[in-house]
């Protein structure tokens, strides 16, 4: 039976295990199939397949987008996807350069944390999770969440703005790459059906190729609703546990897949969109 789980963050972004440690972890979830999807950066991906990874592995990526509070695009592919390795390595100087001034107005705040020791226990590009980790260790605050509450979030005083693409832009640089664009936890848009269904229809037509159904997010409305915007808009279903660590706000690894019962069809389709998708962003011989 089929087991997947495509929606995997790894400690080379925000997650706690090593890309290995995750791929253990999926094998004693029962998983058949997983996709590393860290934030802004491929290295957890490329490292489990440098490695060799114990059950197949598709490549990803989770991308932050400027357009909405909470949108995020998954693009996942078995091509090499230079323009978008390329972008993305931006992202992740990026992202590091902006936690090396989060930290820096802690420290204004009073509540100086190391720069060198934060970035060591992230292992990949530094994120406001790893900082907010750090505050814990500090003893600032009593849990992340606090930590976020308090001094990370919007309208915190130690939070700042992120660089992140438009939805314009990440469509066509991951179509260009060889890669799939597929729209993660559509209601962490927090968008009641009758405004996410037009807003998903014109994404669609600039190049999204499908929509994270099953996801944890989505649990408390059931998956149907999405499941059938999905066939309307003839977009390919995906799902994941968005798995960052234990017992924190996202899912366990693999928790998905007794909910997602089309997942032999399901992955059929994406399996072929990925080949056409490679073959669509080879140059012309």
């Amino acid at each position: 039976m089929t087991r997947a789980d495509l929606h995997l963050h790894s400690n080379q972004s925000d997650g706690v295990l090593s890309p290995e440690q995750l791929a253990e972890e999926a094998q004693r979830a029962g998983l058949t199939l997983m996709a590393i999807t860290d934030h802004d950066t491929f290295a957890g991906s490329d490292a489990l397949r440098a490695k060799g990874s114990p059950l197949p592995l598709i490549a990803g990526v989770e991308l932050s987008l400027c357009d909405l509070e909470g949108l995020h695009l998954l693009a996942y592919g078995t091509a090499e996807g230079g323009p978008l390795r390329r972008r993305v390595a931006e992202l992740a100087e990026a992202r590091d350069s902006r936690g090396r001034r989060i930290v820096e107005r802690l420290a204004e705040l009073g509540f100086p944390l190391d720069w060198q020791d934060v970035a060591r226990r992230a292992r990949g590009t530094v994120g406001r999770p790893h900082i907010a980790r750090a505050m814990v260790h500090a003893g600032y605050a009593e849990s992340m969440q606090e930590a976020f509450a308090r001094f990370l979030g919007h309208d915190a005083p130690a939070y700042i703005p992120s660089s992140r693409m438009d939805m314009d832009e990440a469509l066509g640089l991951i179509r260009s790459a060889g890669f799939v664009p597929v729209l993660a936890h559509p209601y962490e848009l927090k968008l009641p059906e009758e405004q996410l269904f037009p807003l998903i229809a014109r994404w669609r037509e600039k190049g999204l190729a499908g929509v994270e159904v099953y996801h944890p997010s989505a649990r408390r409305f059931g998956f149907g609703g999405l499941r059938s915007m999905a066939a309307r808009l003839g977009l390919l279903v995906t799902g994941g546990s968005d798995f960052h660590q234990e017992h924190d706000k996202h899912g366990s690894i693999g928790c998905m897949s007794e909910s997602w019962t089309d997942v032999e069809a399901d992955l059929t389709r994406l399996e072929a969109a990925l080949a056409q998708a490679e073959k669509d962003a080879r140059p012309a011989q």
